[in-house]
């Protein structure tokens, strides 16, 4: 997990900032009009960018794989209250940076050369859902991540991944169940957070109440 949330972090902060270096250097009289020693400065961020860019996109692929594995053999491991809450929101943080506004920063020429692979990240990270959408502990996770869970995003996600052939019309209709499912735990939660704790006071005068009643 630790792993997982580190490299996915990394890389994609990473290939962003690539991306914003190769627009300024394409507005070829903008750059023209910068010092040499700028120039020269913001090159160098560049080529330790990319170096380090393609370490983390090749270990962060891998890792991504290897959740997916390991959470299609076994997911009770996965559901531990340490670990569950964590999951749901990289999934989620994850798959905003896939689909989301920000994927836009994400177009960096030459994607093969860094080893990033969009498609295949993103088809990866939605079997991890699917994968895990029987599990209404995983569902309530996702649920309750107020910072990234957007129904949007996994309407963005289907899309994609219907469009391009990703997944089969079958992960397609499942991934749109899980999202039912948690739209519905959802409003269970805020219920819950609505209604909030019983003050003591009251607990106390409904427990004098109950003790006046006639047996």
């Amino acid at each position: 997990m630790n792993d997982v949330t580190y490299l996915m972090d990394e890389s994609l902060s990473e290939l962003a900032q690539i991306y914003n270096i190769q627009q300024q250097m394409a507005d070829r009289e903008a750059w023209a009009a910068l010092p040499m020693q700028q120039r020269r400065e913001r090159e160098g961020t560049l080529h330790n960018l990319e170096r380090q860019a393609t370490s983390y996109t090749q270990l962060g692929n891998s890792t991504v794989d290897m959740l997916k594995i390991f959470t299609a053999e076994t997911k009770e491991p996965f559901m531990m209250p340490e670990i569950v809450d964590r999951l749901a929101a990289m999934l989620d943080y994850n798959l905003d940076a896939l689909v989301g506004p920000r994927c836009n920063d994400l177009r960096v020429e030459n994607r093969e050369k860094y080893h990033f692979t969009p498609r295949q990240l993103l088809s990866d990270v939605v079997q991890v859902y699917l994968n895990l959408s029987d599990q209404d502990v995983f569902v309530r996770a996702v649920a309750g991540d107020g910072r990234s869970y957007k129904k949007q995003l996994f309407e963005q996600a289907a899309a994609i991944c219907s469009k391009n052939g990703l997944k089969s019309p079958t992960d397609i209709e499942q991934l749109r169940l899980f999202v039912v499912k948690v739209e519905d735990a959802k409003v269970s939660i805020e219920a819950e957070e609505d209604i909030g704790e019983i003050p003591d006071e009251f607990l106390g005068a409904s427990a004098l109440f109950f003790c006046r009643l006639p047996l």
